[in-house]
């Protein structure tokens, strides 16, 4: 009875491994049972297709990354985050960040980020269910959070600040390589990605105080000028001015 799970436990550590590495078009099912040290028909008989190991790989993944949000206990209703303080709210929003950077950014690199990094570059199948059962669920926890720090944003405002949060720390992750670079650094270490996250929170901080003013973003800003271009628009009119005079 052990064997048959011994096996099955291999072939998704296998999987996860290639598929973080390759991709899902890059990887064969073959190669896949060769690293689990089974054969193909195994591969086959665990989980009916390639496609049937990628989403168990997926899903466990998100498990993982579940039970790390939860760590602290999973996020309480929206009606009960409406009778928070504001204290109360920033913790849960910083607690929120810091679990994604821990997740995306801290040594060791888990297989989680490369794995969304291969499927946004080059996606599958599995794009909707990644949406509907990871992806959503996550943005719909932190605009709850969001939407009690400004209460009087509108939903679309409260969806593009929550994108313009995560955004920030997946940019770390999708650019690791330049920015390793350009710091100069093999790897992030974790004192790195604490600063990371603290100038996120802060960042993201400022911003929603400033999108929850009402009337913040009313008028588009106007293009700016080098110093000659402008004044060389302001010359005919100061011409014409002294005309008249």
């Amino acid at each position: 009875m052990s064997r048959p799970r011994a096996t099955s436990d291999r072939l998704l550590t296998a999987a996860t491994d290639l598929f973080a590495r390759r991709g899902f078009h890059g990887t064969s099912i073959r190669e896949i049972a060769e690293r689990a040290g089974a054969n193909v028909a195994a591969g086959h008989y665990h989980y009916g297709s390639k496609k049937g190991l990628y989403l168990q790989v997926l899903r466990h993944q998100f498990a993982r990354v579940r039970a790390t949000l939860d760590r602290d206990g999973p996020l309480a209703a929206s009606r009960v985050l409406r009778t928070l303080p504001r204290r109360e709210l920033v913790a849960l929003l910083v607690r929120r960040i810091e679990a994604m950077v821990t997740i995306l950014l801290a040594p060791p690199l888990q297989p989680h980020g490369a794995l969304m990094l291969r499927e946004m570059c080059d996606p599958t199948d599995a794009m909707p269910i990644i949406v509907r059962e990871f992806i959503r669920p996550q943005s719909s926890e932190m605009a709850a959070i969001v939407a009690c720090l400004v209460p009087g944003a509108g939903r679309t405002v409260v969806e593009r600040s929550v994108r313009s949060i995560v955004g920030q720390v997946l940019f770390y992750r999708f650019t690791m390589p330049a920015v390793l670079l350009m710091l100069g650094r093999p790897t992030y270490s974790r004192h790195f990605t604490r600063q990371i996250a603290t100038h996120i929170v802060e960042f993201s901080l400022g911003g929603l105080t400033r999108v929850g003013r009402p009337g913040t973003v009313t008028r588009r800003p106007r293009p700016y000028v080098g110093r000659t271009r402008e004044r060389s628009r302001r010359a005919p009119a100061r011409r014409r001015r002294a005309r008249a005079r």
